[in-house]
């Protein structure tokens, strides 16, 4: 249910972006597996006409095999947050790194069209403050990850002095 519910997020997210299964089409055929550490969870991802695809199993070994805790591998979304491929990172990226940045360019160019869906539904004054509330937590929700990134880093960097 995980990997159905999160793959499901992933494409109504994308499909938002006029641009984004074009991006996404890009990256076909490769495989993609995201090892979160402290969870046991390993999730892979496949690519199909502009769609991704999300499974608990694959066929074949992936092309890149992403490792780190929820908050590091989350830190990757942050389009400003260009050193995660650091060392210190606390990121590991094993395989064709290049799939790993494709990807990160994949959602940092997103730019979903929140409000012509919810204007479609919902008539388009109440569309557009619903659309503008979720541009704002979606902010809220990138500072909130750049925050936390930067605490949990220097909480770690103190512990290992």
């Amino acid at each position: 249910m995980l990997a159905l519910a999160l793959e499901t997020a992933i494409n109504q997210v994308l499909h938002l972006d006029i641009e984004s299964p074009s991006r996404v089409s890009k990256l076909e055929g490769r495989l993609l597996q995201l090892d979160l550490e402290g969870l046991n969870i390993t999730l892979f991802f496949t690519f199909k006409h502009g769609n991704v695809r999300v499974a608990l199993d694959a066929d074949g070994s992936p092309d890149t095999t992403i490792s780190g805790t929820p908050v590091a591998l989350f830190s990757m979304a942050e389009p400003e947050g260009t050193d995660w491929g650091l060392p210190d990172s606390k990121v590991q990226i094993n395989g064709d790194a290049s799939l790993a940045r494709d990807l990160e360019r994949v959602f940092s160019k997103l730019d979903p069209d929140w409000e012509s869906p919810l204007s479609g539904m919902l008539g388009d004054v109440a569309g557009h403050q619903l659309a503008q509330g979720i541009r704002q937590g979606v902010e809220t929700a990138r500072e909130t990850a750049k925050t936390a990134s930067k605490i949990f880093a220097d909480f770690m960097k103190d512990r290992n002095s």
